[in-house]
């Protein structure tokens, strides 16, 4: 059985955005360069579903914080915020070119994970525990006390590391929504000039070349920015966004 995740995502306040047509037509047209570009990870072109809604289907469920990432900067660089709502699960149809004709566990998770990233309401959101974040992860429950019990451990081991966590019943994807939360509120936090720093970096890759090609940049400027940032620890914090979910998905086919 393979396992999917279906993102679906929406525009915050949608009907008082200005030029609402032009941004929707921008939407598209960059939809199709990211699928151009992630056909290898896409099970199909990214569809417009509910008015201003849209959702994305991935073979590898593991990228799905990074997709949604580059969806809501190019939302950002337009003054625009969004909701997301992502759905890990198995699909019970056939793969489709219109994400609009599968269906499945996937995205039935999906759906709801959107309706609670929606709740405005945090004292009702038992998911979503800040305002700052708007992205919320749903699938099957597994607990860390069942990958405790997964690993080839002697039974003294596993005593070891289920009295070191916090709560024998504390969810896998509890977890993955906590650390995807504090993330984001990190990356909030950061200033344009940060902002800029960082794109620089990652682009061209070194403080060198950085300089070399932005003269006004000193080596320690770079690295004062980067560190006020927390830059470091956001990307860390990504590589074990994404471990999680790998082995997230490896556990659910397991017990399926």
């Amino acid at each position: 059985m393979n396992i999917y995740s279906v993102i679906n995502m929406d525009i915050v306040g949608s009907r008082e955005i200005e030029g609402r047509a032009v941004i929707q037509e921008e939407l598209k047209q960059y939809f199709r360069q990211l699928y151009i570009e992630n056909r290898h990870l896409l099970v199909a072109p990214i569809t417009f579903t509910l008015g201003d809604e849209w959702q994305i289907v991935l073979k590898d469920p593991k990228e799905s914080y990074n997709m949604f990432l580059k969806i809501k900067d190019f939302l950002l660089n337009r003054n625009i915020n969004c909701y997301c709502g992502v759905g890990i699960g198995s699909i019970s149809t056939e793969e489709s070119e219109d994400t609009r004709e599968m269906d499945g566990k996937a995205f039935i998770y999906a759906r709801k994970a959107l309706m609670c990233a929606k709740e405005t309401n945090i004292f009702y959101n038992k998911i979503l525990y800040t305002k700052d974040c708007k992205i919320i992860f749903m699938g099957d429950s597994i607990k860390v006390s069942d990958s405790i019990n997964d690993q080839k451990l002697s039974s003294q081991q596993q005593l070891e590391v289920a009295v070191t966590s916090i709560d024998e019943e504390f969810g896998i994807i509890d977890a993955l929504n906590a650390l995807i939360q504090n993330n984001e509120i990190l990356q909030i936090n950061m200033t344009e000039k940060q902002k800029e720093i960082i794109n620089l970096y990652e682009s061209l890759g070194s403080y060198a070349e950085i300089e070399k090609k932005h003269p006004q940049y000193t080596k320690s400027s770079i690295s004062r920015k980067l560190s006020a940032a927390n830059y470091f620890l956001v990307s860390h914090n990504r590589n074990i966004i994404k471990g999680l979910l790998s082995e997230y998905c490896k556990m659910v086919k397991e017990q399926s």
